[in-house]
């Protein structure tokens, strides 16, 4: 019976990979106002009825992505040694985050999440959201620097956290506007090696 229950989760998972990867490859030629959720369960080779166990809506299914994301940086930070300096680690979490919007998501996904964002359509307010698991990873890390006595007591917190993802969402939108001729990895490292310089102790 535990057999049966892990080949359906499985094979759940499966299905709603392949969903996802669908999605991201027909936001990539389209956009994501111009296909539907037929669309996508064509490319996908499942019904609808399936679809719509997995999501709400094509929307709903963006913001899942999003939170999937986080997850895989999550993943990364407890990952890293709990011995490395806190400045070290910070830029070890932006080094991965710049590579899966760069590697993974690529150009024309994170072109279009943006042009759906400022649009606020739906499913994409999970982007902007400070609450997001990116901003509480970003958090320990200057919490951890701050105990640590590398960064500043004086710190607040949140705002440095939250001023850290602002940063890679503006830097992504540069490199958005000036694509190819930006190169991201390259000029947020070297944002954050400034941002750091400001917030360790002298």
């Amino acid at each position: 019976m535990k057999v049966r229950s892990n080949s359906r989760k499985l094979k759940a998972a499966e299905t709603k990979r392949r969903i996802y990867e669908c999605t991201m490859e027909l936001m990539r030629k389209r956009g994501l106002d111009n296909f539907t959720v037929d669309d996508i369960v064509k490319a996908a080779g499942v019904s609808v009825g399936t679809f719509y166990v997995h999501f709400k809506s094509k929307f709903s299914l963006v913001a899942d992505y999003v939170s999937t994301i986080d997850d895989g940086y999550e993943e990364f930070f407890n990952s890293i040694p709990p011995d490395i300096k806190p400045s070290k680690m910070l830029l070890l979490v932006t080094e991965k985050i710049v590579d899966v919007l760069v590697n993974d998501l690529e150009f024309d996904v994170m072109r279009t999440l943006y042009e759906a964002a400022l649009k606020k359509a739906d499913g994409t307010q999970g982007l902007l959201n400070y609450n997001r698991k990116l901003n509480q990873i970003y958090s320990q890390i200057i919490m951890q620097g701050v105990r640590q006595g590398e960064f500043r007591e004086t710190l607040t917190i949140d705002s440095v956290s939250n001023h850290c993802v602002m940063s890679i969402r503006g830097m992504t939108f540069e490199w958005c506007a000036r694509y190819p001729d930006f190169d991201l990895k390259k000029e947020v490292l070297q944002h954050f090696d400034l941002l750091l310089a400001g917030i360790k102790n002298s």
